[in-house]
């Protein structure tokens, strides 16, 4: 009887012992789901191309859906900023609309503006076309202080710091072509201020955020040799002062650099969206779709049964110390289109060699690493119950032998 019952306590130990172990092992990976899922440092977002006033899209109703949702999905965001083509022809009831609809929506949330082409005026056929260019660019300024709340804003290129990090916005200038919406201009001045921000922005060890409306040659969606698509700033035949190569020689000297474009409003489904930094000795590119309304690879935009030009996306952006997730956003069908992580320390090369992300559904991001856990404490808790019962069967089984023995 004294052993029967040893052997009940002994069998219940290692039950106990067994749950503990399950436990403990799960605890530590929940621990290692935890920290994987660290809360990033800060986030903004990037958004362009709404413009505003274009009857032949919804730009009213996409700017605001978008606002809508980025003011759902990531209240915390630090920052708005925008690659241009706010207006469709840039007068002032097209800059007070969208100051309105931002005022009713996210009125808190500084929004910084890069110039795009249709800013500077576009207009043809009116009176209005023959308004000087600097006038225009007036305007801009003026619209782009009240939006993020920054007086010093002074021309159509400026910076300024979010979280420590540069953020650099680049802008085509006045020239004396007085070619409102189709010319591209970077003046030596503006040129040589560039890379005196880009070293001033490196002595940070921090992400430097580089803003321009037109992509840079050969980088990302729109831009690509042969897609030929208009206002596409690579001719140099028709763009001569542009000096966007040369821009883009200054950003790759910088890998923690990263160029956020928009004009050619083509899709995150598109052929070549991202470009992320292969070997460490270049910069990272991203296209920043369209609030406005799509383009695809057919070189066509996407249009409604009604007609109109449709579809809205844009970038929401999570830095982290070692990293940062750029994620695309399908504004109208409220889902994930995009994702793409680029590495603070190294280790780009595997990511470059697929430059078009991975899209994903899950707005907080996959949780398989959860899921696994959780599932491996309940496996690990169901073997050991499992172990425990077979012993206590065990245990009574001998001590019924036993004991007919004994009778015996």
């Amino acid at each position: 009887m004294k052993h029967k019952r040893s052997l009940s306590v002994f069998s219940g130990m290692i039950a106990v012992l067994l749950l503990a172990a399950a436990v403990s092992v799960g605890s530590r990976q929940e621990a290692s789901v935890s920290a994987a899922e660290e809360e990033p440092l800060y986030m903004f977002n990037v958004i362009g191309d709404m413009q505003m006033g274009d009857t032949g899209c919804y730009s009213e109703e996409n700017y605001r859906t978008a606002l809508e949702e980025i003011k759902s999905v990531s209240p915390e965001t630090k920052a708005i900023l925008t690659v241009g083509d706010h207006t469709n022809n840039g007068t002032e009831a097209e800059y007070e609309t969208l100051s309105t609809i931002k005022s009713e929506v996210l009125p808190d949330v500084p929004m910084y503006y890069a110039i795009g082409n249709h800013d500077r005026g576009y207009v043809p056929g009116t009176a209005e076309n023959n308004t000087p260019v600097s006038e225009w660019m007036d305007r801009f300024i003026q619209y782009a202080r009240l939006s993020s709340g920054n007086d010093s804003i002074n021309n159509v290129y400026y910076s300024f710091q979010l979280e420590g990090s540069y953020v650099i916005i680049l802008g085509s200038e006045v020239t004396s072509r007085n070619d409102h919406c189709n010319d591209v201009f970077i003046s030596e001045t503006q040129y040589n201020w560039f890379q005196e921000q880009m070293a001033a922005a490196a002595e940070t060890d921090l992400p430097i955020f580089v803003i321009i409306h037109e992509p840079f040659p050969d980088t990302v969606s729109g831009s690509l040799d042969g897609q030929g698509w208009e206002g596409n700033p690579n001719d140099p035949d028709y763009y001569p002062d542009n000096r966007y190569a040369d821009l883009k020689a200054v950003a790759d000297q910088y890998p923690q650099a990263i160029v956020f474009s928009g004009h050619t409003h083509w899709e995150f489904a598109s052929r070549q969206p991202v470009v992320v930094t292969d070997d460490e000795t270049r910069a990272s590119y991203f296209n920043c779709s369209s609030v406005g309304y799509l383009w695809n690879d057919n070189n066509t935009g996407v249009r409604d049964s009604a007609g109109k030009w449709t579809g809205s996306e844009g970038l929401f952006v999570y830095v982290y110390s070692d990293k940062i997730v750029v994620k695309g956003r399908d504004f109208l069908n409220q889902k994930w289109v995009l994702e793409q992580t680029i590495s603070l320390t190294g280790g780009n090369a595997e990511n470059a060699a697929n430059s078009t992300p991975a899209a994903t559904s899950d707005p907080a991001g996959s949780n398989d690493a959860g899921s696994s856990a959780t599932t491996w404490i309940i496996v690990a808790v169901c073997a050991a119950a499992v172990i425990a019962v077979a012993i206590a069967i065990g245990v009574g089984v001998f001590s019924k032998k036993k004991g007919s023995g004994n009778e015996k």
